[in-house]
């Protein structure tokens, strides 16, 4: 007679490589940072309802606190709790259950994308114990307030890589590396591990919505980990990427933030969206209309989710033929979504 060996609670509820308990851990540590970042917002939101007055919880808010909680909250809300939870959360415990396998294509690699994604949660935490406190120039980091305009005033080479802004590019890249160690399992797992008979056109809408949204986000964090690098670069190395006295140009990290900001209204949205398509037909016993149209129309907004980032730079001093162009595309990616 065989004894099958039961995990303990650290194998089975902390380090398991059980997708159905990464999905919920990744919703969990979701739901926490929505608190960190609900806090947040109460705290800067209390402050512009009564100024200067002590705020309960929290006490008095000063001008850098308040410029850092915006930041950290604007962060926190897309990276920390819209993304594990709408994408890794509903990813984990959807795709392999709706595709009708056991488990990821990678498990172990599927356990490790949490760890590092706790690992980006600390490090963000720990960025307001800094001295300095956490960066406060804005949540999509443009310099040159980025680059030298919270810098921490500690003398020494190492403070400077210690300062609320490092600790931030430092903390985005952790998360990125999370995010994208459990897309590779998603799209692998989709491709690879479907049940006998399930064709491309059979799979679930939310799990092609899911896949869709990983892969923008694959093709275009690319140009934000490199954008990133050089403005991490500029705050601890002092060089000049976007420092005009020195041959640089601030708006190319606009270009290179927006080029992943913009997909990123995808990634999050997609998989709602998803979550809808499943639901509503279920509850209205209905099948989905237009299956097939919906697929194709989602994979045309995803191409062109990639060529319209500019308009966030209206404002910038763009060239206005390019402005014709980006809005031309704007109009263009409104079609399929209405």
């Amino acid at each position: 007679m065989e004894h099958t060996h039961q995990p303990g609670f650290l194998r089975k509820y902390l380090f398991s490589t059980d997708h159905k308990t990464i999905g919920f851990q990744y919703t969990i540590a979701g739901l926490f940072m929505a608190a960190v970042g609900g806090f947040l917002a109460y705290v800067f939101r209390y402050n512009l309802a009564y100024p200067g007055e002590n705020i309960p919880l929290f006490g008095d808010l000063d001008a850098q606190q308040y410029n850092a909680f915006v930041t950290c909250h604007g962060m926190i809300m897309v990276f920390w709790v819209a993304m594990p939870i709408l994408l890794s959360g509903f990813g984990n415990l959807l795709i392999p259950t709706m595709i009708g396998t056991d488990d990821m294509a990678f498990p172990v690699l599927n356990m490790l994308s949490f760890w590092v994604f706790v690992l980006s949660i600390i490090v963000l935490l720990a960025s307001f114990f800094v001295p300095g406190g956490a960066f406060g120039g804005g949540w999509t980091l443009y310099p040159p307030l980025s680059a030298n305009g919270y810098v921490n005033p500690e003398p020494g080479f190492w403070s400077q890589f210690f300062t609320g802004g490092s600790m931030m590019i430092l903390a985005v890249a952790l998360e990125i590396i999370a995010m994208l160690m459990g897309g590779i399992n998603f799209i692998v797992t989709t491709i690879n591990k479907r049940a006998k008979g399930m064709t491309a056109f059979r799979i679930p809408l939310v799990v092609w919505f899911i896949n869709i949204a990983t892969v923008i986000f694959m093709f275009s964090v690319g140009p934000l980990i490199a954008g990133a690098v050089m403005l991490l670069f500029d705050i601890t190395l002092g060089t000049g990427f976007y420092d005009p006295a020195r041959g640089g140009d601030p708006i190319l990290f606009q270009h290179l933030f927006w080029f992943f900001g913009h997909p990123e209204v995808y990634v999050l949205l997609l998989p709602a969206l998803g979550v809808l398509g499943e639901i509503i037909p279920v509850f209205s016993r209905k099948p989905l209309f237009a299956y097939k149209t919906i697929i194709y129309l989602a994979l045309i907004s995803a191409v062109l989710s990639v060529v319209v980032w500019a308009h966030h730079q209206f404002i910038a001093g763009i060239d206005p033929r390019m402005a014709t162009f980006f809005s031309i595309g704007t109009i263009l990616i409104s079609i399929p979504f209405a």
